[in-house]
């Protein structure tokens, strides 16, 4: 249904429930039972009429329902009949007269004026607007009910002025700017619309979430970035016209992040920290978003931020751990395998755990830990650090954690026992949280890794309906692995081989998994292959051969279109070849593919949204 006449619904029933009233029946004239049952039968009947657009039967109806019972509701319905059978005349008339038992009716003036409009006779229906503007009462509800009414008939310019009128008779003590945005939203006016959302914040900054949702609603609805232009340049406007309104400063954030403009969001919070000295706090959330992001350099710069206030401020040890882990972070994305940069971060790891108070050597003695196992091949060193960690730190859920990195370098290093203990431990004395979650599905997977299907899909299937998304999800990814392979060749061999080459793959022996990978591709089934081919394609994509990457996953496209690895497939070659190859019109080509003809998948959301940036 379009929205505009989504809109037009919304306002009529919010009239219809402001305006309904049932007039006193004339003396003497009293309504018994059988009459109200014959009204509701008459009613229904009517309402099927003009529901089937037999606006004469219908009409006549109303007409008869409105002599009996003087309901608003039926007057209108029979004034409706008439405007849908052009019978403007007798609508003229009737409303007249109904205008001169209830002069202040809204609803009759709006539509009265609106017949003026479609017979023609526009004088005489600017006469009677300009005859109402100049009789308006300083009442709100008055104001914004005639408004409505105005709106209902979709005459925008009208319901604006009464607003305007309105505005200028409270005079502040009470604005109509949030229906004035609403109407020019309407209107797809959206310069508009925005100066009067901004000026509500001005006049109101305690509307500032409300405000904030409309406009996400608006971003969410926005085809072809058109939208998000003009908000940008309407809140660039207000923040350099305004530049001590911390409300439009804060909006100017939000918006930066929708945009995914990270610099822009970090600069305008560091500009708000200098004057209110209170965003050490968002600034540092802000630095986590863009390390999430793989914005590594704009996470330096916000965790430094903060390190730059000295050991005093209370988020001064997680920005220093912030900092050294996008150092790590960033130099792993770049597939480096200098050995010296990886021991300059553990010594620097080792001088901040002087700086740092108990809290935050959590995070420190994970990116050591990491650092040593994964980069360094010193294992027992990183097992080491961790036991002694785990004992030293009393917080449950910073222990839990711990207990996750010892697990997974338990698994790296072939020794099972020792991790599915440490993840059974995490997921029993955490159920609830969302780290226990992740030992679940970690447990679970583990138990892929060696062949025991029945005990991960029992744990897998319970996480498909975990809080996290992100666990959900991948127990779901995984669970259709088992499923699948195991419906398409009930002896598990299939799955036997994805699981060896899957595990070699979590080693980091992709050389063996590769092997792996290629005899499944070569001897594989119709379920197995694609599974393969997308491993195949993560570690090319990882070693930054795209172009191989690009051609394993669309392999998977065009060979197993059906498959449930084929949504997935094709937005990694989309990302390919927006972020890396630079070919924007062959990633617009994927993602409308993706749109097109894989619309349920959980992948078409963000496909859309890059597509509308493209």
């Amino acid at each position: 249904m379009n929205k505009r006449w989504i809109f037009f619904l919304i306002v009529n029933l919010f009239l219809l429930h402001a305006n309904a009233q049932i007039t006193t029946p004339p003396r003497g004239k009293r309504i018994d039972a059988q009459q109200k049952e014959q009204i509701q039968i008459d009613e229904q009947l009517a309402g099927q009429y003009f529901r089937e657009h037999d606006y004469e039967k219908a009409r006549d109806l109303y007409h008869a329902l409105y002599e009996k019972a003087s309901l608003q509701y039926y007057f209108q319905q029979y004034v409706e009949c008439l405007v849908q059978l052009k019978d403007y005349d007798k609508a003229e008339k009737e409303l007249k007269n109904y205008l001169k038992k209830d002069p202040n009716n809204s609803k009759g003036i709006a539509d009265l004026i609106y017949v003026y409009t479609l017979q023609g006779k526009t004088d005489r229906a600017k006469k009677r607007f300009d005859e109402v503007v100049k009789d308006l009462a300083p009442n709100g509800s008055v104001i914004r009910n005639l408004s409505y009414a105005f709106q209902s008939r979709a005459l925008f310019d009208m319901a604006l002025g009464i607003l305007e009128k309105g505005n200028k008779l409270l005079d502040g003590k009470e604005t109509f700017y949030l229906d004035m945005a609403y109407i020019n939203q309407s209107m797809a006016n959206y310069q508009e619309a925005f100066r009067y959302y901004l000026l509500e914040l001005e006049v109101h900054p305690g509307q500032y979430n409300n405000i904030r949702n409309r406009l996400q609603t608006l971003l969410f609805y926005d085809v072809n970035n058109n939208i998000a232009d003009e908000m940008r340049i309407a809140l660039l406007q207000h923040t350099q016209q305004k530049p001590d309104n911390l409300e439009f400063a804060q909006l100017m954030v939000w918006f930066a992040l929708q945009q995914e403009d990270y610099d822009i969001a970090l600069a305008q919070c560091q500009s708000i920290d200098r004057k209110t000295h209170d965003q050490d706090a968002q600034i540092y959330n802000l630095a986590s978003i863009c390390l999430n992001n793989k914005q590594f350099d704009i996470a330096r710069q916000g965790y430094a931020y903060i390190t730059d206030k000295g050991k005093s401020d209370p988020f001064y040890g997680q920005a220093l751990a912030g900092i050294i882990k996008a150092d790590y972070q960033k130099l792993l994305a770049d597939n480096s395998t200098d050995t010296r940069a990886y021991n300059r971060l553990v010594d620097r790891i080792r001088e901040a755990y002087n700086d740092v108070n108990t809290n935050d050597l959590t995070k420190l003695a994970l990116t050591e830990a990491d650092i040593m196992a994964y980069q360094l091949d010193r294992s027992d060193e990183a097992i080491s650090l961790l036991q002694q960690s785990i004992t030293q730190i009393g917080a449950k859920q910073d222990q839990a954690t711990l207990k996750l990195k010892l697990a997974d370098i338990y698994l790296r290093n072939d020794e099972v026992w020792e991790a599915t203990l440490l993840y059974s431990q995490v997921d029993k004395s955490l159920k609830e949280d969302p780290i226990g979650h992740e030992a679940r599905y970690k447990n679970a997977q583990l138990r892929y890794f060696i062949g025991e299907y029945e005990w991960a899909e029992s744990q897998l299937k319970v996480l498909k309906a975990a809080t996290s998304k992100l666990i959900a999800n991948d127990a779901m990814t995984l669970s259709l692995v088992i499923k699948d392979n195991l419906d398409a060749d009930t002896t598990g061999n299939e799955l036997n081989r994805l699981a060896r080459a899957d595990y070699r793959i979590y080693q980091q022996r992709e050389d063996e998994a590769i092997t792996l990978l290629d005899d499944i591709i070569a001897t594989g089934n119709y379920v197995s292959k694609p599974h393969a081919l997308f491993r195949k394609g993560e570690i090319a994509e990882k070693r930054k051969d795209f172009q191989t990457a690009e051609q394993l996953f669309l392999q998977i496209v065009e060979q197993h279109p059906d498959s449930y690895m084929a949504d997935a497939a094709l937005m990694h070659a989309a990302l390919i070849e927006q972020n890396e190859l630079k070919n924007k019109e062959l990633a617009k080509q994927h993602y409308e593919k993706l749109i097109d003809e894989y619309p349920t998948s959980i992948y078409t959301a963000q496909a859309k949204k890059n597509y509308r940036k493209l």
